[in-house]
């Protein structure tokens, strides 16, 4: 789906918004060469009752683990901005999720991104979904998934 703002799920239950900042870090990091390598973060933001508004995308570390076929995020640098935005927020702003780049138009999440969404979610509240985007060249993949369902979202306008 195309870099928009607002996104739902089909049942239009969740809403998501993407603040303009974090749209361009996803435009910015996007594989449009073959040589340039995954790139991710964490998504940041606040969460209002079944909503979520995305305010900051953390941009991969020196730390982090990049190739053109691979992501790996390091805690380092992430969890420090984090924090720091926590703080700024007045105690208000929290991990929602993770996003990272694939080199497709349209991205699809590997048997590799699904593992390690199942890892993240054994951590949380199976009634606290967590957001994951896959960045493509053309085109985002998002989903709110938890323990118990995981949910596709689509741009506003075209969610079904």
């Amino acid at each position: 789906m195309p870099f928009v703002t607002e996104w739902s799920t089909t049942d239009k239950r969740n809403l998501v918004i993407f603040a303009p900042d974090v749209l361009r870090v996803f435009k910015n990091y996007r594989q449009r060469f073959f040589w340039q390598p995954e790139s991710g973060g964490i998504l940041l933001g606040r969460r209002r009752g079944k909503h979520l508004e995305i305010m900051l995308a953390t941009e991969p570390s020196h730390k982090d683990s990049r190739s053109a076929f691979s992501f790996v995020r390091e805690a380092d640098g992430h969890a420090d901005l984090a924090e720091q935005a926590w703080r700024q927020g007045d105690k208000q702003i929290d991990y929602l999720g993770e996003w990272h780049t694939h080199p497709q138009r349209v991205p699809t999440p590997s048997a590799i991104d699904r593992h390690e969404w199942g890892k993240l979610i054994l951590h949380r509240s199976k009634l606290t979904p967590i957001l994951v985007v896959v960045v493509g060249t053309k085109s985002i993949h998002a989903e709110l998934i938890s323990g118990v369902q995981d949910k596709v979202l689509l741009p506003v306008g075209r969610a079904q």
